[in-house]
């Protein structure tokens, strides 16, 4: 039997470095991935980043027709996917100890993160207009991303200003670093998940992962 196991963890907890890290293991397919500016870029996954969106995808759509042993990374956890996905095993990252450091890290690594990839650009401007304006609509999003693409060079710190609604200064991004808070795992998913400490992403024992699901 095919299994998906699905990496679940808040934006920029390293998720998909975990990701990539455990699907190098023989029982998984491999994960392709571009190290830039300290992150970790999956190019893809078997159902194209749809878990990583700050909206919820068709679940009862995605499912694992490969063949394979599937890692996908999710900012989706255990108590909202077990419904759809009840034979899939999760792994959860917990939040950062220090929010200070880890906020810090959030700005080096993604706020001031710039690409020229037009469909990276894209995927960005919908998910952040969508997070903070749920209902926007599908011309909203185009016109908001035609006014990203026109501006050039801005960088995810300040295209999540521009999809606010407040002006793309460094003052403003760092009040949004201030102001963001993972939040804490469930109950529910702390108990049915394998949780693994932001601390200790890059320490993971790809084996001890593949025991702890076949004991």
């Amino acid at each position: 039997m095919t299994k998906i196991l699905f990496v679940c963890y808040h934006h920029g907890c390293r998720g998909e470095r975990l990701s990539v890290n455990i699907s190098q293991h023989r029982d998984f397919e491999t994960l392709e991935a571009d190290e830039v500016s300290g992150r970790t870029v999956i190019k893809d996954d078997y159902f194209g980043k749809q878990f990583l969106k700050s909206w919820a995808p068709q679940f009862n759509e995605l499912k694992n027709l490969s063949g394979s042993n599937i890692v996908v990374p999710s900012h989706f956890f255990y108590d909202s996917l077990v419904g759809n996905y009840p034979n899939a095993l999760y792994i959860a990252i917990d939040i950062p100890k220090d929010l200070t450091t880890y906020r810090q890290s959030l700005y080096d690594r993604f706020f001031q993160y710039r690409t020229s990839n037009i469909a990276e650009l894209a995927g960005e401007c919908e998910n952040r207009l969508r997070e903070y304006r749920p209902t926007a609509t599908k011309d909203e999003i185009k016109k908001f991303t035609i006014e990203v693409l026109k501006t050039k060079d801005l960088t995810f710190g300040e295209i999540r200003c521009l999809a606010k609604g407040i002006p793309a200064t460094k003052q403003n991004q760092r009040i949004l670093l201030r102001n963001h808070r993972p939040e804490p795992l469930s109950e529910q998913t702390r108990s049915n998940s394998l949780v693994i400490a932001y601390e200790d992403v890059d320490q993971v024992d790809l084996n001890y992962v593949v025991s702890y699901f076949n004991k």
